[in-house]
């Protein structure tokens, strides 16, 4: 054996030895779920839990098919009072889309990257919400507010809707609305449909 072999099989010792013990050492470290703010060790809620009466989200009329122009940008609050979102018709079909061709969407109107509004920046024309105002996130309302472009890395939450004769109705929330930990907490419920 010569002074080169001798040499390399030691630094392989030494990376496998060094290489084991930070693997050892990181499996070691343990990881700990996130704390509920009360500083209880209750796990953090669901955004879908039962919470402050609000069971489940409910049935609230937004609009109507025949007074909502392709073009149009509508707001609404949803499921609480105070919460931004937009109801709008583009021009083609949409994921989630109803009405007639299928182009009549909601969305939350808040950014998912900070929480600044997008509402003022839709543009059913070209379907899309954005760009952002603040950092240039932009979401197409085509595909269920997917992010195309921007710092957001969450698409916009898409309001669920539902039309009954030609009126629409938000019925819930696919998504987390910026600034929320629960999409049905914190607030004044909407008034829901009554049934007739």
């Amino acid at each position: 054996m010569n002074d080169n072999e001798t040499e390399s099989t030691t630094r392989r010792r030494l990376l496998a030895t060094v290489g084991t013990a930070g693997a050892a050492s990181v499996a070691g470290c343990g990881f700990q779920a996130p704390q509920a703010d009360d500083g209880s060790d209750a796990p953090a809620e669901s955004p879908t839990a039962q919470v402050d009466g609000l069971e489940r989200y409910p049935r609230v009329r937004v609009g109507s098919v025949d007074e909502l122009s392709e073009g149009d940008v509508e707001s609404f609050a949803y499921p609480l009072d105070g919460t931004e979102n937009f109801l709008t018709r583009i021009p083609g079909e949409a994921w989630g889309g109803v009405g007639p061709e299928g182009g009549i969407v909601g969305f939350s109107g808040l950014c998912t990257h900070m929480g600044c509004s997008v509402q003022g920046q839709v543009s059913p024309e070209r379907e899309v919400a954005g760009p952002c105002p603040c950092h240039y996130t932009t979401f197409d309302l085509s595909m269920g507010g997917l992010v195309v472009s921007g710092a957001a890395t969450t698409d916009l939450p898409q309001i669920r809707l539902d039309v009954e004769d030609g009126d629409v109705y938000a019925t819930g929330v696919d998504g987390l609305v910026y600034g929320r930990r629960n999409n049905l907490r914190d607030g004044t419920p909407v008034e829901a449909a009554t049934e007739e």
